[in-house]
């Protein structure tokens, strides 16, 4: 059997993508690990898996503006382009599962002399100038207006990672590697794993290793079982590095109170217990849910549309309000919007009227509900963990035969 190290940044919603698929492959027999800075190993405990450091510690971006998230991803590639080459020699894996996110891996295990695929666990990175940069809200624009904002979007989006394409040229010069200082020119054409389907995303054509594998899960979806007293069940979750706004979860809990519906509400440890019994009305709050379970039972869910949350709402068929707050997460809402299966409210108008107006329309209109049919069907289609660790070990197979 193989060894496959998975490289990753460290981020718990990134964690739990690459363990459901290494769990899965090593169940299979094969011994994965994962590789990173310091802030993954209690991540890949948390997963049950093995972990191999880097050797340097990871910045936090819990509540991070673009500027710190533009310096620590910079950071992130570098140790990995200095590190990670050594780090990978010294595992000898057969193969390596590079994030998307983190070009660096990429760019370690082609230095290493090591066969790697690669794993968008958030949207999609592809370089196409039929659709926005995956980091800004613009909606979809057919046609050659579209065609010129993009190109300008992506230039902009290219002076804005400056730092991460000089620590990647850098890289391919001390390694005599051909010069690749864009992000998405470390995305595997052999292989290339996406948690999106196709249905929720911008029309575009991916690269040609793309496969659409729809989320990656553990089989079992846990258990929810709460009286509601009839009235329509709400699930709100801002995800593992947002749940400690404070003000916007009280908007969100006051939306829930006035509109007479049961809340379901996850904050991920953001909130003291103090401040989760100060929210208004009488929210059901824990710290976590097991989220497919409660989203089998819900109505809709107001989210930062996170890609995670987006797909189990997708797979339940459960309309949403999407709040983007950071990172990928206009563009995921934008995309939503695009395909009509959420009401997307912005951070800055996000008050109680606002979210209450929004999910309102969600759960009165049943447009929003019926515009998840296809997306739900191509999640069921696509495979999820199982079907994506049969690609790997089919690409597995490819290397040893050659």
């Amino acid at each position: 059997m193989a060894r496959i190290a998975f490289c990753l940044p460290a981020l718990s919603s990134h964690a739990a993508v690459h363990g459901a698929l290494a769990r899965r492959l090593a169940a299979r027999g094969h011994d994965c690990r994962m590789v990173g800075g310091e802030g993954l190993g209690p991540l890949a405990a948390r997963e049950g898996l093995g972990f191999d450091s880097l050797g340097l510690c990871d910045p936090d971006l819990r509540g991070a503006g673009l500027v710190r998230t533009l310096l620590a991803t910079a950071a992130a590639t570098r140790s990995f382009v200095r590190r990670g080459p050594r780090a990978l020699g010294r595992l000898s894996p057969d193969l390596v599962v590079a994030d998307q996110a983190e070009p660096g891996a990429s760019l370690a295990a082609e230095a290493a002399g090591i066969p790697r695929v690669t794993l968008a666990s958030a949207l999609p990175l592809d370089r196409d100038e039929a659709i926005p940069p995956p980091f800004v809200d613009w909606p979809f624009l057919a046609g050659k207006a579209g065609r010129k904002r993009n190109r300008g979007g992506w230039r902009v989006a290219d002076a804005l990672m400056m730092l991460q394409s000089r620590a990647l040229a850098a890289g391919c010069r001390a390694h005599g590697l051909p010069l690749r200082r864009r992000i998405d020119e470390w995305i595997s054409p052999d292989l290339d794993l996406r948690q999106l389907v196709p249905s929720l995303d911008f029309p575009h054509a991916p690269g040609r290793g793309a496969r659409a594998v729809g989320p990656l899960r553990d089989d079992a979806a846990g258990e929810f079982e709460i009286d509601t007293g009839g009235r329509p069940l709400v699930f709100a979750s801002l995800g593992t590095l947002q749940g400690n706004r404070r003000g916007l979860l009280a908007a969100i809990a006051g939306a829930a109170e006035d509109l007479g519906v049961f809340l379901v509400l996850a904050h991920c440890g953001g909130l003291t217990e103090a401040e989760a019994r100060a929210l208004p009305g009488a929210p059901l709050v824990r710290d976590f849910f097991p989220q497919r379970a409660v989203l089998a039972r819900a109505d809709a869910c107001v989210t930062h549309a996170g890609l995670n949350t987006v797909l189990d709402c997708a797979g339940a068929e459960v309309p949403m309000v999407a709040i983007p707050l950071a990172f990928e997460q206009p563009a995921t809402a934008a995309r939503l919007a695009f395909h009509g299966a959420a009401r997307v409210v912005p951070l800055r108008r996000a008050t109680r009227a606002a979210i209450r107006e929004a999910l309102g329309a969600v759960l009165s209109d049943p447009s929003h509900r019926l515009a998840l049919a296809r997306p739900a069907a191509e999640i069921r289609a696509a495979g999820g963990a199982t079907g994506a660790a049969d690609l790997v070990e089919a690409q597995l197979q490819c290397r040893l035969a050659a």
